[in-house]
């Protein structure tokens, strides 16, 4: 009995040190946790109006390109484009918000915010689309996008939208006497208007998705956009004339909600810094390749598309000083230095 006694204490403490050199061995080589060895995953909501074929919804889908080959696929770009999230105005505030992660508007919508982003909209402000890029990649863009800060907003992209231009169904609009009596649809806003009856134009605000049948019906006369938003609007059916006075850029911004940029890991904010800087190169590219065919498709329809003299254009610059000079109490100092005014 004694005998048997001892082997079962044998056994036992044969078992414990086998259990004791297992447990060695796995302080040595931990096993991985399924968190540890997934990595978590982000989703970017990203709302916006345009149409594919713009220059600008084009910029948002190299923008997913970009952001999900870089991060390898730990996060995924959701567009929701063609309005489906509402308008640009709700969009914004969505984003605000953190209801969206990012979206794209006309930067005028940040005006409602930020004061000093009339700046933009200003008449004649940018001379072509080399000065206007180097004024936003400038100082005056880095300006900008540190005053968003304000409306928990990051700013993406300044992409290009092409420069306004006028569409009429009443006659070419080559002189200053020619803008007399045609009413022109604008955006609801006040900088608009008053560029407008600088110019001697009836400015009537009215919403994008009115403009086609209030041409047809007589409603307005004209259209002050760019020609790609002609295109897009199909006023080439219905207008007759366009004359590219290039009085503003149009131009998109692209953004995120800035609560969930900071949230994300630093190596994909980094990602998404660097996604947007390169699609923003080629985004511009883009720009001017689609004004191009849409000035096609515009004439192909039988409009009149005319190019401004330098008189007239000198004639339209006088005329709108009085514009500019009038927001100088509503715009900093500095930012009207920054946009060479």
């Amino acid at each position: 009995m004694k005998m048997k006694k001892n082997l079962i204490i044998l056994m036992c403490l044969v078992l414990s040190l086998s259990m004791i050199t297992g447990c060695g061995g796995n302080q040595d080589e931990p096993a991985a946790s399924d968190a540890e060895t997934e990595q978590e995953t982000y989703t970017i909501r990203f709302a916006h109006i345009e149409n594919e074929f713009t220059g600008a919804a084009q910029g948002v889908q190299l923008f997913k390109k970009y952001v999900e080959e870089g991060s390898e696929g730990r996060i995924v770009v959701d567009i929701l484009g063609a309005g489906s999230m509402g308008g640009e105005r709700e969009i914004l505030e969505s984003v605000t918000m953190g209801n969206l992660e990012g979206g794209m508007a006309m930067s005028s919508l940040f005006t409602t915010y930020l004061p000093n982003w009339e700046i933009f909209d200003l008449p004649f402000v940018f001379k072509n689309r080399a000065d206007w890029a180097t004024k936003v990649d400038g100082d005056l863009g880095k300006m900008m996008k540190a005053e968003t800060e304000e409306i928990n907003v990051k700013v993406l992209s300044f992409f290009d939208g092409g420069f306004r231009a006028i569409s009429n169904t009443k006659r070419p609009l080559l002189a200053m006497e020619d803008f007399k009596g045609v009413k022109v649809r604008v955006g609801e806003s006040t900088l608009l208007i008053d560029t407008q009856k600088a110019l001697g134009t009836n400015p009537i605000p009215m919403s994008f998705g009115e403009v086609y049948t209030g041409l047809q019906q007589g409603t307005i006369d004209g259209v002050d956009t760019s020609v790609i938003y002609v295109q897009d609007g199909n006023f080439q059916e219905v207008a007759k004339y366009c004359t590219e006075t290039n009085h503003s850029a149009l131009q998109m911004v692209t953004f995120i909600n800035q609560d969930f940029y900071n949230s994300l890991p630093e190596d994909l904010q980094k990602v998404i810094d660097e996604a947007a800087a390169k699609t923003t190169v080629e985004q511009r590219e883009i720009a001017v390749e689609v004004d191009q065919t849409a000035i096609q498709v515009m004439e192909d329809a039988g409009m009149q598309v005319d190019q401004p003299s330098e008189e007239f254009t000198a004639q339209m610059i006088e005329a709108t000083k009085p514009v500019v000079e009038g927001y100088r109490d509503k715009i900093d100092a500095e930012v009207f230095k920054a946009a060479g005014l």
